[in-house]
C-alpha cells in the first residue's frame, strides 16, 4: 500500500500518513507477540531436546533397573509439549478475542479483560474451533443485553450518525439570554432605553 493508493481513494496526504502510522503500530505489536512466541517455542524446544538427550544416555542399559526414571523423563517431555501447546492456543484465543472486541468497538479495558476471561473459561459454553470461538456473536448479544453501553451495533451507529447529521442541519432560532438570537454569534443584545 502506498500513499498514492490512499490519496486515490480520497484521503488527504495527512490522513494517509495517519493510516500508515496506525498500521505501523499494529505491525510492531504483532512483531512483539511473534518474538515472544518464538522465544517461548525455543525454550520448550530446548527443554524437549534436553529430555531427549537424557533418554538417549539410557540406551543399552537394562530398562528394568531404570524403568521409573525413563518414565519420569518421558512424562516430563510430554507435559512440556502439552503446556507449550496450551499456551500457544491461549495466546491465539486472546488475540482473536481482542480483534473481535476491536471490531465491536468495545473500548473499556475492564470490560475487555472481563470478556476475555469469561470466553476463555472452561465453562463459558464457547468452543474453540478452526481458529475462532463458535458462538461468540451470541455471547456478545447477551453481554449487550446486560450492559447496553458495552458497544454499538451497526444499526445503533447508523441511528446515532443520523441523529448527529440532523442536529447539524437543524437551524438555530433562539440564542442564549442576552444575544441577538443566533446562538451567541452576534454582538451582545442591549435593551434600548426609552426616555
Amino acid at each position: 500500500m502506498k500513499t498514492e493508493d490512499l490519496t486515490a481513494l480520497g484521503l488527504t496526504e495527512e490522513q494517509a500518513n495517519k493510516v500508515f502510522a496506525m498500521h505501523g503500530k499494529e505491525i510492531n505489536a504483532q512483531k512483539q507477540k511473534t518474538t515472544a512466541a518464538e522465544e517461548e517455542r525455543d525454550n520448550y524446544k530446548s527443554q524437549l531436546a534436553t529430555a531427549n538427550d537424557t533418554l538417549k544416555k539410557f540406551e543399552g542399559i537394562d530398562p528394568d533397573k531404570i524403568k521409573d526414571e525413563i518414565q519420569t523423563y518421558k512424562t516430563q517431555a510430554e507435559n512440556a509439549q502439552k503446556d507449550f501447546d496450551r499456551k500457544i492456543t491461549q495466546r491465539d484465543q486472546k488475540d482473536w478475542i481482542d480483534k473481535q472486541l476491536d471490531e465491536y468497538g468495545v473500548s473499556s479495558p475492564f470490560a475487555r479483560k472481563q470478556i476475555v476471561a469469561e470466553c476463555m473459561a472452561e465453562d463459558s459454553g464457547l468452543t474453540w474451533k478452526g481458529g475462532e470461538f463458535v458462538g461468540f456473536g451470541d455471547y456478545m448479544k447477551k453481554a449487550k443485553e446486560q450492559d447496553a453501553n458495552l458497544y454499538m451495533t451497526a444499526e445503533e451507529k447508523a441511528e446515532a450518525a443520523k441523529v448527529e447529521a440532523a442536529k447539524q442541519k437543524a437551524p438555530t432560532f433562539t440564542g442564549s439570554t442576552g444575544t441577538g438570537g443566533n446562538g451567541g454569534d452576534d454582538k451582545e443584545y442591549k435593551i434600548p432605553m426609552i426616555f
